[in-house]
């Protein structure tokens, strides 16, 4: 499965990053991409359906986007049927998603439900022939499947925290979908559930589990479903670092290791000339500049972003100042 996201011009920047953020967070047979420039919106407090659904038609048609790729316009603002999001019966690839007004129903950063929600209307797509088919298999009475209709939207929490599909949705997706592709979806529910439990504190006495650094330099929590936390080459290769000295290093003392940052940046990015990538690397050296710190600030936030501030504190790299800086728990495979 494929699904291409657009942000409407109500949402902030941020919140889209991490939607797909987290739709990525975990590579497999789907795949989910975002498109940065902005749908603009109709000047209505209440959206319809069909301007929904024909601002999604018409983004397909600007941006050539295949008839194999979903296609979702997130939103704050509510929608006439008040719904979490729904396909266009007329192009059934086409729909939306709410990100509004999730504080009302459950206690987590909405990215989580939102990311949940586009999940779920792309397995319901496979589970029926047209809408017509989906009015009668969805659970009117919440089981903690991603089929359940949740007419009182709280009811979303038991979902959200099954993160399951239930024997007979199951039958009807195994005859549409992989074995890999299913096992992907499963995948990523299991982690977004795990995500939600963490922020809620449901979890927070839970050990922290060991890091995988992978042949190709992906930084994974096999625990957690190999979640993978996802950083820019930069970002990583100071994490890297990091992780190949559990001593910690003086920020200070980053000059000393300069030909090791050069080797693991050239072995993970792939853009930009060599000499390019060395002005990178003695920039981030450089005590004067703000570079190092930048980048472990944003270090920490892909690790609580991906894991909830609690757990997170185990793997970003942290120390006083004027002190050595290092990961806290020694998490590496």
């Amino acid at each position: 499965m494929k699904a291409t996201l657009f942000r409407g011009d109500d949402l902030n920047q941020e919140t889209f990053e991490a939607i797909l953020q987290l739709l990525q967070a975990i590579s497999g047979m789907n795949s989910f991409v975002g498109i940065e420039d902005l749908i603009l919106l109709p000047d209505k407090r209440v959206l319809a359906w069909e301007d929904l659904f024909d601002l999604s038609q018409t983004a397909r048609v600007k941006y050539a986007i295949n008839d194999e790729s979903f296609i979702f316009i997130l939103t704050e603002k509510p929608n006439a049927h008040n719904f979490f999001g729904y396909l266009d019966p007329q192009h059934p690839k086409n729909g939306f998603v709410h990100v509004g007004d999730w504080e009302r129903f459950i206690h987590c950063p909405k990215e989580l439900p939102v990311a949940y929600h586009i999940l779920a209307l792309m397995v319901q797509h496979y589970m029926v022939e047209n809408e017509k088919q989906l009015a009668h298999i969805l659970h009117r009475e919440p089981i903690g499947c991603v089929n359940d209709f949740c007419q009182n939207k709280k009811e979303v929490i038991l979902k959200m925290r099954t993160a399951d599909i239930c024997p007979k949705c199951m039958e009807r997706l195994v005859i549409k979908l992989s074995p890999p592709e299913l096992n992907h979806v499963f995948e990523l529910l299991e982690s977004l559930r795990i995500k939600m439990l963490f922020s809620q504190n449901m979890r927070q006495h839970i050990e922290p589990s060991p890091l995988e650094l992978t042949t190709d330099f992906k930084i994974l929590i096999p625990a957690y479903g190999n979640l993978e936390i996802r950083m820019k080459p930069l970002e990583k290769t100071l994490y890297i670092l990091f992780m190949n000295h559990p001593e910690g290093i003086m920020l200070s003392d980053l000059i000393d290791h300069k030909q090791e940052l050069y080797a693991i940046y050239q072995n993970i990015s792939s853009h930009g000339s060599l000499l390019e990538m060395r002005h990178s690397i003695d920039d981030l050296c450089n005590y004067t500049s703000n570079s190092t710190s930048e980048k472990l600030s944003k270090i920490k936030g892909h690790f609580e972003r991906a894991l909830g501030k609690e757990l997170a504190k185990h793997y970003y790299v942290q120390g006083a100042r004027g002190e050595r800086k290092g990961i806290a728990f020694n998490c590496i495979i």
